[in-house]
Parts: C-alpha cells; structure tokens; sequence
C-alpha cells in the first residue's frame, strides 16, 4: 500500500540538515513528494531573496535518491491546493517550521479535514 508523505521547505543551499530531513521524512512512508517554496514566497516570508531560484532548487532536491516528486508550491500563499492535489497521507516537518504547522491547522480546521503532521527532531550531531 502506498503512503504518501509531503515535505514543505525553501531547500535553499541543500545542506546537511535538508538531507536530514528528506532522508527521516523517506521513512515515513513509500512516496517522498517535496513542495518546494516559490521565489516570491521566500522574498515574502524570509524578508530576502533565495540563493538559488525556485526552478535551481527543484533541480537540486531531485537529485537526491529518497525523493519521488518535487513540486513547486502554491501560487496563493496559505491556500494549500497542493494538499488535494498531492493527496498526502502525512505532512512532515522540520523543527523550525512551527509557523507553517500553525497555519497548516488553521486551513484544516477551516476545511474540516485532518492529516497527520509529524515534526522532526533537530539535527543530531
């Protein structure tokens, strides 16, 4: 039976702890989606421009062997389309996204839907 597991994040400058969490994230399920953050979204929430732009990171995060699609994420900032389109079974998240877990169960309960979100550990060392 397929499990799908969706990761949100900027990826920018894939390094270790990004390889962390797509690797824990693969562990979840058997299908690893990653949503990867729109330019405009990091200028936005991040107050700064991406290193990379979003095409150069969706590029990056598929060379990495846990990974079965990478996505780019919603036009509409908070409106998670991408949730009916990818139909996850579990939403995992990094340690430092406790903004995107808030808003997350905000559109939830809004939409009356539940799926389950896992929050990984920070980096061991």
């Amino acid at each position: 039976m397929t499990r799908r597991v969706l990761v949100f994040g900027t990826f920018d400058g894939y390094d270790a702890g990004h390889q962390f969490v797509v690797s824990e994230a693969s562990k979840k399920g058997t299908e690893l989606v990653v949503a990867i953050a729109r330019d405009a979204h990091v200028r936005h929430l991040k107050q700064k421009d991406p290193k990379c732009n979003e095409v150069d990171r969706m590029e990056r995060v598929k060379q990495d062997q846990h990974v079965t699609k990478v996505v780019l994420s919603d036009q509409d900032l908070g409106s998670y389309q991408i949730l009916d389109e990818q139909k996850p079974d579990v939403i995992i998240l990094g340690f430092d996204q406790d903004a995107l877990r808030s808003d997350l169960l905000r559109w939830m309960h809004e939409q009356n839907r539940i799926i389950p979100i896992e929050t990984l550990d920070y980096l061991p060392e």
